[in-house]
């Protein structure tokens, strides 16, 4: 079964109604969730007349849709899960391994086995997918993917002496992603490998938009969010990696009222091809307008997790990657960070060093 992957991008006029429309307050209660999952096998189920598929309901928040078989995975003839932990507090991980399955009845129809991991906490998301088709070439119904995602949901409220409470404002979040996605080997017919990741946001219970998404196939030159890669990234015949930072549109709140505001990272691996964002994704720091659109360098933020997004100490990546080792036997370092800007689907891109008025940035 041939799995196509597709993006729902955010409506560029959804934000400019939002900027215009007095802000409701919008409040939920913090919450973290950890999912992974694999899913492999040759696709001869006992379901008569064949399995359909379509986006998991799961994954619903994010702008990239996860087949799965509408029928049920073991029905349909495949093998795996998808799990998901949830909780209030952090760091909440997840991990999950297929071993080996048949991708067909014939000899040299090959295998698949895949795994993936998460962390879910408010300093930061990680995400990891690998998978790998062994020796052959895979049934026609065969299907061969691994997923890892994470997601944070928080309320936050800005004061500044400067500012009256209750008075329009924006803000504008920086984020901090490094890692790396591969998918080595030779275009062939039967022989797959894709892989792919993306920074979901969503402010004010409103449209999910992408802070980037990154992609490599097999035999192809990686992108973000299609484009050329910016700086801090290298990318050759099948593989891309590095680190920077990204912005985000200028989201419209009102001092002194709180927000809610939820981040998603997933990671996506299909045929041979692994997608490693384990290392972090990060809020690193926020800027803050008047409602003239006048930066705000002296505030104050506040989170209902307790968390202290400007000021908290991070844990490095390697520590993180370390921390989940105890629980699923990976060990990847992240590697270092190196700044630069882009803002998603090119409209409102930003290059080369952040606004002067980011606050709490992570060196």
């Amino acid at each position: 079964m041939r799995i196509y992957r597709t993006s729902r991008l955010p409506v560029q006029l959804g934000l400019v109604a939002l900027t215009l429309c007095p802000l409701a307050p919008i409040s939920a209660a913090p919450s973290l969730n950890a999912y992974a999952g694999s899913v492999g096998g040759s696709g001869i189920g006992t379901v008569p007349g064949g399995c359909g598929n379509a986006p998991s309901p799961i994954f619903s928040f994010f702008s990239f849709n996860f087949v799965l078989p509408t029928e049920g995975i073991g029905p349909c003839g495949y093998s795996g899960a998808v799990v998901q932990s949830t909780a209030a507090t952090g760091p909440l991980a997840s991990s999950y391994t297929l071993p080996p399955v048949s991708l067909g009845p014939l000899p040299g129809s090959g295998s698949f086995d895949g795994s993936a991991q998460s962390i879910a906490n408010y300093t930061g998301l990680g995400a990891n997918a690998h998978a790998n088709i062994g020796t052959g070439r895979p049934g026609g119904n065969s299907m061969f993917q691994s997923i890892g995602a994470a997601t944070l949901q928080d309320s936050l409220t800005a004061t500044s002496p400067l500012v009256a409470n209750l008075s329009a404002g924006f803000v504008r979040y920086q984020f901090s992603v490094d890692g790396s996605l591969q998918s080595l080997g030779v275009p062939e017919p039967g022989y797959f490998g894709e892989t792919y990741m993306v920074l979901d946001m969503q402010h004010q219970g409103g449209l999910v938009y992408q802070v980037l998404n990154a992609t490599v196939r097999r035999g192809g030159i990686g992108t973000i969010s299609n484009r050329q890669p910016p700086a801090g990234w290298v990318t050759s015949t099948g593989s891309l990696s590095g680190g920077s930072n990204f912005f985000s549109f200028d989201f419209p709140i009102n001092w002194g009222q709180a927000w809610e505001i939820k981040v998603g990272l997933m990671a996506w691996a299909y045929g041979s091809a692994d997608s490693n964002f384990l290392s972090t994704a990060r809020l690193t720091g926020l800027s803050m307008f008047d409602a003239n659109r006048q930066p705000v360098t002296n505030f104050s933020l506040s989170a209902a997790s307790g968390t202290d997004y400007l000021a908290a100490p991070i844990p490095e990546p390697q520590t993180w990657v370390l921390w989940l080792l105890g629980l699923t036997g990976l060990a990847r370092l992240g590697r270092r960070r190196r700044e630069t800007g882009v803002d998603p689907h090119g409209a409102c891109q930003r290059w080369g060093g952040p606004p002067s008025s980011i606050q709490g940035r992570v060196a």
